[in-house]
């Protein structure tokens, strides 16, 4: 039901953007212009937990929390109709968050 591609939107205090990620197996993996996604997920019922490092390869693209470099993010989501919506907050700072989106895009064969 959760494994498939997805298109993720992020809405932050420095910005929104997007990216494209896989869930598969309890396993994130994706990305975007500037930074790689990967982690793993946890999804029961309807609520949707992830743990996920973005990576970045191109440094003069920012993140959406305007600091420098790479981030490990704990995602905090329920899933509502045909997407996850929830929260994503720095892993060392739990109180900065941003708004996540996903709508799922094609399952896996």
């Amino acid at each position: 039901m959760v494994e498939g591609l997805w298109i993720v939107q992020f809405h932050g205090p420095q910005g929104n953007g997007g990216g494209v990620v896989v869930l598969l197996r309890d396993q994130v993996l994706g990305g975007d212009s500037g930074f790689t996604y990967t982690g793993t997920y946890e999804f029961k019922d309807d609520a949707f937990k992830a743990r996920v490092l973005v990576k970045n390869f191109d440094a003069a693209i920012s993140n959406v929390f305007g600091i420098s470099g790479s981030l490990d993010l704990v995602i905090d989501a329920k899933m509502q109709g045909d997407g996850i919506n929830g929260t994503a907050a720095l892993a060392r700072a739990p109180d900065s968050k941003m708004v996540v989106r996903l709508k799922k895009h094609a399952d896996l064969k």
